[in-house]
């Protein structure tokens, strides 16, 4: 399963290659959209250029030191801003009694990180569990043989509760208020990712059709879930 977070730019949940049950390996993931390139401006007016502080007696270290630039802030890379991070969670209704939740992020291919069969990911540059906003919670339906965590999720129906346990040892319940399936071009992408806003769990795998020549589901299940 491709996630495709929002990191600078609105993201795009783009879903592709969900393991096919038991009999299918394949590896989720999420493909995030790269940022767009820093405009470049055309004006001929001459820039200002910063002063660079220098010790005392190496003004005169090299003529190059003067034409050094310091790079632009990497502007828009989000931060993570949780005070609780989610460890586990137990959703009992989908047949998940435990499993661990890693903090993921995107990997260098530009893919967003999704844990193992049994473990369930969260996209640790968004909003944490009860904080404003969506926050993410996405494993596999299947991977590498196994059954996956999220396997029965389209089994979910409103009002079917699950628990997330912290690090600080605290531990929320959560309802589940609306399920859907999305063809994965589809996707609500803001609603998803959202960063403000009243706390929901958004709980995603795949589902759907599945496509053997593409080793992926034609769609995803996402769950919305919000404190009780």
């Amino acid at each position: 399963m491709h996630l495709i977070p929002r990191v600078l730019l609105p993201l795009a949940l783009i879903a592709s290659a969900c393991g096919g049950g038991d009999q299918v390996q394949a590896a989720d993931g999420a493909d995030v959209s790269t940022p767009a390139a820093p405009a470049v401006s055309t004006s001929t007016t001459p820039q200002p250029q910063p002063t660079l502080a220098v010790a005392p007696g190496e003004a005169a270290l090299s003529p190059l030191a003067s034409q050094i630039v310091a790079l632009p802030s990497a502007g828009g890379v989000p931060e993570v801003r949780t005070s609780r991070v989610p460890v586990g969670m137990s959703f009992e209704a989908i047949g998940l009694s435990t499993a661990p939740i890693d903090p993921v992020g995107v990997l260098p291919n530009g893919e967003m990180e999704i844990p193992g069969a049994k473990r369930v990911g969260w996209y640790s540059f968004g909003a944490s569990p009860g904080e404003p906003g969506s926050a993410v919670l996405a494993a596999h339906i299947a991977f590498d043989g196994e059954r996956g965590a999220f396997r029965y999720l389209a089994d979910s129906t409103a009002g079917d509760r699950f628990s997330v346990t912290f690090s600080d040892g605290s531990t929320s319940t959560y309802e589940i208020v609306e399920r859907a399936q999305y063809d994965k071009d589809e996707l609500p992408f803001d609603r998803v990712f959202e960063r403000t806003g009243d706390p929901v769990i958004t709980l995603i795998s795949c589902g759907g059709q599945f496509q053997p020549t593409q080793a992926s589901y034609q769609d995803n299940i996402v769950a919305y879930a919000v404190p009780v």
